[in-house]
């Protein structure tokens, strides 16, 4: 579903300079491309098509660089604004929080990947959670001061929707059925299988139920399909602006 819009979306930025703005969305636009091809799931290794690249080792190391790259852009993004608005140095400070917040997040990832456990998703989807109040945080300020830009609107329309949606998502991940983690599980013979199991056990699959219900599929269409066109809207815009 989101292949050819993906395509069509990195199509439209091959021209444009190579500033960190482009660079940033390309990257996430080119693995969300990837992503749409060979998905997958990473509780209990739930994947389309049985093949290495769907891996999730593989999945998760491209997303990684995917998402910092989605941080950093909105960091940019929320500092030109501030620049160009209110200028507090607050906003500039919080703006410079987003991307350590989202490698931190990664850490909790890739923690409950390797070592197998539900419990671990939720501190990574906490960390989202947090990311999007203080970016939505951000743009109402903002907004507040009576500036308007398709820029802001876009981010406080993913605020409006996405808060919402991930209290659910929190409460799904409390509901798992996954024993608490203990740091005295955590050893070397674990963490080796379960990097050998990221890399090479997949269960190939078509229920629902394996890939999350209705949030599951919520959330692989706006994060697949729908983000893509936001980063590239916002490369638009910048050259719309004559800021690349």
């Amino acid at each position: 579903l989101g292949v050819l819009p993906n395509l069509y979306l990195l199509w439209t930025l091959l021209h444009l300079p190579a500033t960190t703005i482009t660079t940033c969305a390309t990257i996430f636009i080119g693995i969300n491309t990837f992503r749409c091809v060979f998905p997958n799931r990473y509780n209990n290794n739930i994947v389309l098509r049985d093949t290495v690249l769907s891996s999730i080792f593989i999945t998760r190391l491209l997303a990684t660089f995917s998402e910092v790259s989605w941080l950093i852009m909105l960091s940019e993004v929320a500092k030109d604004l501030n620049t160009l608005t209110v200028q507090s140095p607050t906003i500039s400070l919080l703006a410079d929080t987003l991307p350590p917040i989202c490698i931190l997040a990664q850490c909790f990832v890739w923690s409950s990947i390797i070592l197998h456990t539900d419990s671990l998703m939720f501190w990574e989807e906490f960390f989202w959670f947090l990311l999007f109040i203080i970016n939505t945080g951000i743009n109402l300020v903002f907004l507040h001061h009576g500036h308007h830009s398709i820029l802001i609107t876009l981010s406080l329309l993913h605020g409006a929707l996405y808060l919402p949606w991930q209290i659910l998502n929190l409460k799904f991940i409390l509901s798992l059925d996954d024993p608490p983690f203990c740091f005295s599980d955590v050893t070397v013979t674990r963490v080796v299988q379960g990097l050998k199991r990221a890399v090479w056990y997949r269960k190939q699959s078509v229920v629902r139920e394996d890939w999350g219900g209705w949030i599951g599929e919520s959330w692989m269409f706006c994060y697949w399909v729908v983000m893509p066109v936001w980063l590239a809207t916002i490369v638009w815009e910048y050259e719309k602006m004559g800021a690349l």
